[in-house]
């Protein structure tokens, strides 16, 4: 697993950070965990309200208040909504803001540990209400926050920032890195088939000819672009999830058996890149196909496969992280708009999978795409679109972290490539 390098300062050592808490509960433990031991190293304790004692905060500490303002003066109030207090799973649509969920009173303007813990948990799918989309995707795009603007930024990250800003601790910023993640749907269009099917296609489309020259080595077929990635991309910009089904008419054009695909694998991994596991478009309905499929592309490179993103980003919470996990995944990519760019995890850092239906956390890192090219390429000129990357790098650049694209093989040619290489 790749860790993105922070620098610690020194005065850390005498600061932290004490949460003075009506009770400690399982969401509020794995919200401190994630912001102030994983995100940004901040030494932190937490006191209950019957365990409080002003003694006990140590020296140079400053105390957050979260729900607890009968007990006396703190450096912070932030408001308190109950919700990260809660054990049950309802079908809550919490008020938002500009900025985020659950506004209310206080020193700060969000019950920031409730809206932590409500988008990194993907809350609202456990008792999900607008349906789905035409391949089985959670409809996003029908929820009323949908449209809220604070999805266009890291916003978690960045109330976050502004909280220890407002303790005035300063914190460098992680280092920012981007990367392509590139799903290998088909490794070719036309090269590497035959049957019924390919001839009957290519007289429907008007392109047999060109499917013959590519056949006969007179033409490069036009998913064939492997080599054009990785002599642009370093192993330090890019990534690769191989689909290995044909199984399903969503599914790969060619046999996950053709040797080239083998092949391309041992390549990338022999120059440095990961590879990772690109589950078939069943796998969410039928999760044992993720270890078979897991299990050839061990078997070709010789390695663990420990990363995973999901065909058409069709996933079930929580079930299909549980499938991941159990298979040995530890990192997966799949969380992203379907029908939009933006932070789908409010964060360019890593996010560790909560079940909230058990309060148990796994083993499995969420990391959560900023932007798909077919977002852009079915619905808006190329323009729009290098416009929006260029808006995304500027934002990481800010935050820090890592800036993760998805992107195809097969649309090499719609990559706006000088934005990435100059």
């Amino acid at each position: 697993m790749q860790e993105l390098a922070m620098s610690q300062p020194e005065l850390l050592d005498d600061v932290g950070l004490v949460w003075r808490v009506p009770e400690e509960t399982p969401r509020l433990r794995y919200v401190l965990r994630v912001l102030c031991e994983l995100w940004t190293h901040i030494p932190y304790k937490v006191i209950p309200a019957i365990q409080w004692d002003v003694q006990k905060v140590p020296t140079g500490w400053q105390v957050i208040d979260y729900g607890t303002p009968e007990l006396g003066e703190a450096h912070l109030r932030l408001p308190y909504s109950g919700f990260i207090a809660q054990s049950r799973i309802d079908n809550l649509i919490p008020p938002w803001d500009e900025g985020g969920f659950f506004p209310g009173e206080g020193d700060f303007r969000w019950d920031l540990p409730a809206m932590v813990f409500y988008v990194l948990t993907l809350y609202p799918l456990y008792q999900w209400r607008y349906g789905y989309d035409e391949w089985g995707l959670y409809a996003w795009h029908r929820a009323p926050f949908y449209e809220a603007p604070f999805w266009r930024e890291p916003f978690l990250l960045q109330r976050w920032y502004e909280l220890l800003n407002r303790l005035e601790i300063r914190l460098p910023k992680p280092d920012f890195t981007w990367e392509i993640g590139w799903d290998i749907d088909h490794f070719y269009l036309w090269k590497g088939r035959g049957g019924l099917r390919w001839w009957l296609g290519g007289i429907r489309h008007r392109d047999l000819h060109k499917r013959l020259r590519v056949r006969w080595g007179g033409e490069k077929d036009p998913y064939d672009t492997l080599e054009m990635i990785t002599r642009t991309f370093s192993p330090a910009h890019a990534r690769f999830f191989f689909l290995l089904s044909d199984k399903h008419r969503r599914d790969s054009l060619v046999s996950p058996f053709h040797p080239a695909i083998k092949q391309a694998a041992q390549e990338l991994i022999r120059q440095g890149y990961a590879v990772g596991l690109h589950p078939s478009f069943m796998s969410r309905e039928m999760p044992e196909l993720i270890q078979r499929e897991k299990a050839l592309l061990e078997e070709w490179i010789g390695i663990s496969v420990t990363q995973s993103r999901q065909h058409y980003l069709r996933f079930w919470v929580p079930s299909t992280f549980e499938a991941l996990s159990a298979a040995g995944i530890k990192e997966d990519f799949s969380v992203a708009f379907p029908q939009r760019s933006g932070f789908l995890l409010g964060t360019t850092l890593p996010v560790p999978f909560y079940r909230v239906d058990k309060e148990k956390e796994l083993p499995l890192l969420l990391w959560g795409p900023a932007l798909m090219d077919r977002v852009f390429i079915d619905t808006a000129p190329q323009e729009e679109l290098r416009k929006e990357i260029q808006r995304l790098m500027e934002v990481g650049r800010t935050v820090g972290g890592r800036l993760h694209f998805i992107w195809h093989n097969s649309t090499w040619d719609y990559l706006p490539r000088e934005l990435f290489t100059k």
